[in-house]
């Protein structure tokens, strides 16, 4: 009678709230708060829009940063200086109706300046593999090699998008990190600047994106290119 005494106590105490919790077993797997990047403290994109010209954004949301981390660049102006691309004379060769080939004159336009690697390049400081015209996605190949990247942003670093054809980004696009801010929700927020993002070589300054580790994906909310660059893949950071 005396188990069925304790068993009914057990029972009692449980419905009570007052029985005490089994601990977990060892092998539980620790669950991580603010890792989903889709936390419901999420603030709605107008909110970061309308902050974009402050400091920080607004406290109370997942865009509340904690210690945001300044970048030192420098002198900003010093690594742009606009100077768009020029009508150069040259040939070509084309193929004529009767299967013969000929020689004309004609022109093409010189790339704008800054382009945006050379404007990353120049901001960071960050000079390593130069592959002559080296693309984006093969500056981050080749630093990758070297040990210089990182998934994780950190001021002063250069984001490097992957390639986009469907987006007219076929070799990639670099960005020069102004500052980062952690998030409630496990994001980050970045404040970037980049240059030819109109391929026009026109500057793009502090710019605000998103950016989630967890699923290596960008998303603008301030700037030309917060119309559509939601979804941006990210091959990472390029480091000093």
């Amino acid at each position: 009678m005396r188990w069925l005494f304790v068993s009914l106590l057990g029972v009692v105490l449980l419905l009570s709230g007052c029985a005490v919790a089994p601990p977990p077993a060892d092998d539980a797997e620790p669950q991580i708060a603010g890792d989903s990047c889709v936390g419901e403290r999420q603030l709605p994109l107008a909110d970061y829009a309308a902050a974009a010209t402050s400091a920080e954004l607004p406290p109370g949301g997942a865009a509340g940063c904690g210690q945001c981390q300044l970048a030192d660049g420098g002198d900003r102006d010093s690594c742009f200086d606009l100077r768009p691309g020029k009508s150069v004379p040259c040939t070509k060769t084309v193929k004529l109706k009767n299967g013969k080939k000929k020689t004309v004159r004609t022109s093409k336009t010189s790339r704008c300046q800054p382009q945006s690697l050379i404007y990353a390049r120049c901001r960071s400081g960050i000079d390593n593999c130069r592959l002559g015209d080296t693309s984006p996605v093969q500056w981050f190949a080749c630093a990758r090699k070297q040990g210089v990247t990182s998934p994780v942003p950190s001021a002063g670093a250069v984001i490097i998008l992957d390639a986009d054809r469907r987006r007219n980004m076929p070799t990639g696009h670099p960005a020069y990190v102004e500052e980062v801010c952690p998030n409630n929700d496990g994001t980050y927020t970045l404040r970037l600047s980049h240059t030819n993002y109109d391929r026009r070589c026109n500057l793009d300054s502090d710019a605000r994106v998103v950016f989630c580790a967890k699923t290596m994906k960008a998303r603008f909310v301030t700037g030309p290119w917060s119309r559509w660059a939601s979804d941006l893949k990210v091959l990472g950071f390029i480091v000093r």
